[in-house]
């Protein structure tokens, strides 16, 4: 199969544009078609994890329910007006679409009576995920490394936001240990999930692990009927909601919660139902997105500094168990709740399939993998200067030696401040606006060449008998895959 679609630079741009028209081999009728609010739920939590990191760099506040506790809360601070703010959601979104699609195949071919069609998916499937996920996140990784030996962090370290200079990285004192801790961060974000050039990559692991968590489920729930399919799902849910270790609620709930509405899609009588009453479908739906967009906006600082947010936190001890994330807990319901109400809204699917949407979840991945790099260097550029001088550095007295404070700790730097209001105005737009056109000339480019090294190492190491089946591009993965 040839993945590297011929044309220039300019044509290649303009067959990704959100306001082109469809495909025109598309044919009527195309069982694509029934998923394709994935895609655009895809695109708006990708432009969700965009948003929180500019919100955590330079306006830390909004993840509170007020600035302080006896300050009047800002519009952006109040219920389901901050849930795009402080963050949580991409990333769950992204666990959820990684059950939900990984599971969809397969269980359509299970439902068929195709158990050895089924298996077979999912051999395939577990085989080709890991190097469609290592493959474009290493070429990310090493484009960002090769900006920071060129300095180009230096503006972020340097920078009056706290968060750029703990995620931007600190460079070695020879490029010899900076090769060694190439290969050592390329490592541990598939070890450990931490990677010092783009601190973004942590999610990557785990979603590797859901994925191949729904592969096991498959086979196990091959041969049950449905109704102990959801025996099993319900299980295993609770299950992973009794858990207290890190993360669980985000991965492993989501992917399973994903894997339990992929099955249901297929299920004809749940269908007719659903169609069958129209006017409690959209009660129920209505309902369902309410109660999730206001559970979904519970802060992840200070809770107690607003009535609403403290009877949450105060109820959370009785839902959740002990020494969790509560805002990631109670993210993960709400989250639930939304998609729950999506899934029975023909009109909130249709809404989701409308082009720009089904753009902005073809460059997700891509948008995942460039927008940490771009916000420490580009943006750091824009609102703070692209040389990163003038700068006092570290206070120190005559002998060398760091000033220290009344606290015998040391003086900090005298950090570049941020420019005017005007310029924050224009920056940040245009910084979105070269994010996507980014992700866009990545996802034509660099995504075709990551796809065509997967399926030579498909061909190679696979048994010489094994058909060929055409595989698909690198957009459709989940995040594909946040």
């Amino acid at each position: 199969m040839d993945y590297i679609q011929p044309g220039h630079l300019y044509t290649r741009i303009l067959e990704n544009i959100p306001w082109k028209s469809g495909d025109p081999n598309a044919v009527k009728g195309d069982p694509k078609k029934s998923v394709k609010w994935i895609d655009g739920l895809r695109g708006i939590a990708s432009f969700l994890v965009v948003m929180t990191h500019l919100a955590r760099a330079w306006d830390y506040d909004l993840f509170a329910p007020r600035d302080d506790v006896d300050v009047p809360a800002r519009i952006l601070q109040w219920p389901v007006f901050r849930i795009p703010w402080q963050g949580r959601l991409g990333v769950t979104i992204f666990a959820f679409l990684t059950g939900y699609v990984c599971a969809l195949k397969p269980m359509k071919q299970a439902r068929n009576g195709d158990h050895l069609g089924s298996f077979t998916s999912v051999a395939k499937s577990a085989f080709r995920r890991p190097p469609r996920l290592i493959f474009p996140a290493t070429i990310a990784l090493i484009i960002s490394w090769i900006m920071a030996q060129f300095g180009a962090f230096i503006v972020a370290n340097r920078s009056d936001c706290w968060w750029c200079r703990y995620a931007a990285p600190d460079l070695e004192d020879s490029l010899w240990k900076e090769f060694i801790r190439l290969g050592e961060n390329f490592l541990g974000v598939w070890t450990t999930g931490y990677m010092a050039y783009d601190d973004h990559q942590w999610a990557l692991l785990p979603l590797l692990k859901a994925s191949m968590l729904v592969y096991v489920m498959v086979c196990i729930v091959q041969f049950v009927k449905f109704r102990w399919r959801l025996a099993i799902y319900l299980g295993m849910f609770l299950y992973f909601h009794q858990d207290a270790a890190k993360n669980t609620e985000t991965f492993q709930m989501q992917a399973i919660y994903g894997m339990f509405l992929s099955d249901l899609s297929y299920e004809i009588s749940f269908k007719e139902f659903v169609d069958n009453h129209k006017w409690g479908r959209r009660i129920v739906s209505a309902l369902l997105a309410c109660s999730g967009l206001f559970i979904c906006s519970y802060p992840g600082e200070h809770p107690e500094w607003a009535t609403w947010s403290n009877y949450m936190f105060k109820a959370a001890h009785y839902i959740f168990p002990p020494e969790v994330n509560i805002g990631k807990r109670y993210s993960a319901i709400g989250v639930d709740l939304i998609i729950l109400a999506i899934y029975i809204s023909p009109s909130t699917k249709d809404f989701l399939s409308n082009r720009l949407l089904l753009w902005l979840g073809k460059q997700s991945f891509a948008v995942y993998l460039v927008h940490g790099t771009l916000l420490r260097t580009v943006l750091c550029w824009m609102l703070y200067g692209i040389s990163g001088q003038p700068w006092d550095g570290e206070p120190v007295d005559g002998n060398g030696q760091p000033l220290l404070d009344e606290n015998g700790e040391p003086l900090h730097p005298h950090w570049l401040p941020i420019r005017g209001p005007w310029v924050v105005g224009i920056s940040i737009p245009a910084w979105i606006a070269l994010v996507y056109l980014c992700a866009t000339l990545w996802t034509s480019y660099v995504d075709p060449f990551c796809a065509k090294m997967a399926h030579k190492l498909e061909k190679m190491m696979f048994e010489q008998d094994e058909k060929s089946v055409e595989t698909l591009p690198l957009t459709s993965m989940p995040m594909t895959s946040a």
